[in-house]
């Protein structure tokens, strides 16, 4: 599991660079595994101003969790201020740090244990 929450990890960096060069990671997917259609109607889009994205399958786009149990893994204090990070599978809507930042990797862990 370590390395699946590095790798997801990775992924939140990669958003964060992305939403900087208005391009959106590879892994950001709707549920029939196409890439979603985004428009940026607040020009920039970055990090604290995502893009609108929207699906042609009507799903919502997003990542897919990384530990076994489909669940995204825990970063107890993991963000700069100390808070727990939240990650979800809309990283664009909902970053994981209240200050649109990505968490610590090694404080994340998937409550499945793997």
């Amino acid at each position: 599991c370590k390395m699946r929450v590095a790798i997801l990890i990775f992924c939140l960096t990669v958003v964060g660079l992305a939403m900087g060069q208005r391009r959106l990671p590879p892994n950001y997917k709707c549920a029939d595994d196409t890439k979603p259609k985004c428009t940026c109607p607040n020009k920039p889009c970055n990090a604290k101003n995502p893009p609108d994205c929207t699906c042609d399958d009507g799903s919502t786009p997003g990542f897919k969790p990384p530990c076994d149990d489909g669940s995204f893994p825990v970063c107890a204090g993991g963000c700069s201020d100390g808070s727990d990070a939240v990650l979800t599978a809309d990283l664009l809507q909902n970053p994981p740090c209240p200050d649109g930042g990505f968490p610590r990797p090694r404080t994340c862990k998937c409550a499945d244990g793997t």
